[in-house]
């Protein structure tokens, strides 16, 4: 069995806990909010390895996983494939859970293939795919590839997770970071037939991003757990000129333009672990 990317050395685990806050701490800084639907389905994951397969909307999704595992899977170690040629660029991010894909060849393909199989027979990985191969918006529905239905066969002893991301505009000046998670997935119940088995991963991603785009849409905040609030406000004159006229008529300022209320499953707004 290959050595796993995140080594146990001291060096290797100082770097991820630090690389793990920095993460958390930009995503703070770049969104109003991280809100989650159905967390419930990633907390009900037993023990064993993790495949969590996801839509490829932005440049995000990877510090997005990274966030996920974290805050749900803290004691699995991130792991995902990219692209060899951009990881020759960024070498460090190799002891944080990246390994090399090469793009556009067989040889690349079995590679990929070779290593996931490795990696999952940890019962501490979570795998992070994006199956269609390709950047696609929430709405969008995209083909697979073949390397999901690949790995996760009959003897992959672990849990598959379909997980729908969106980057959001609602109310403030920062976007909203939208996630809703699939229920979990048992591998020995899907077809035997690996193009059916296809069809039944790429509908359960489809029906998690319908489901995430109808919650989008609909701007209720109730409908997450708030997970973490980030920076509010438009500042500069404009919020100055709002603290003024709060202040004149004795009631007390609020940066974000909209009060978050308490999410539907009863858990006030906290912050990210």
């Amino acid at each position: 069995m290959i050595a796993h990317p995140i080594s146990n050395s001291v060096f290797s685990r100082i770097l991820n806990w630090g690389f793990r806050r920095y993460v958390r701490r930009f995503v703070r800084r770049n969104f109003n909010a991280v809100r989650i639907a159905n967390p419930c389905y990633a907390e009900q994951i037993s023990a064993g390895p993790i495949i969590c397969f996801i839509n490829h909307p932005g440049w995000w999704d990877p510090m997005t996983a990274v966030l996920m595992t974290d805050q749900f899977f803290a004691g699995h170690h991130f792991a995902a494939p990219m692209d060899a040629d951009a990881l020759k660029s960024y070498p460090i991010l190799e002891r944080l859970g990246f390994f090399p894909v090469a793009k556009d060849s067989v040889a690349g393909a079995k590679e990929f293939l070779r290593t996931s199989r490795q990696l999952l027979e940890s019962p501490a990985t979570a795998l992070w795919l994006t199956p269609a191969g390709k950047f696609h918006d929430v709405r969008q529905p995209a083909s697979f590839q073949n390397g999901l239905s690949h790995i996760a066969d009959h003897d992959f002893v672990g849990t598959l997770l379909a997980m729908a991301i969106e980057y959001t505009f609602w109310n403030e000046r920062y976007p909203e970071l939208l996630i809703e998670f699939s229920k979990p997935i048992d591998c020995s119940q899907l077809p035997a037939e690996r193009d059916e088995r296809t069809r039944v991963l790429e509908n359960a991603l489809q029906e998690t991003q319908t489901s995430l785009a109808q919650r989008a849409v609909a701007r209720d905040a109730t409908a997450f757990v708030t997970l973490s609030e980030g920076r509010s406000g438009i500042g500069g004159f404009y919020d100055m000129w709002r603290r003024l006229a709060l202040w004149a008529r004795g009631d007390n300022f609020q940066s974000r333009h909209q009060a978050v209320q308490p999410d539907s499953a009863g858990v006030t707004p906290g912050g990210i672990k």
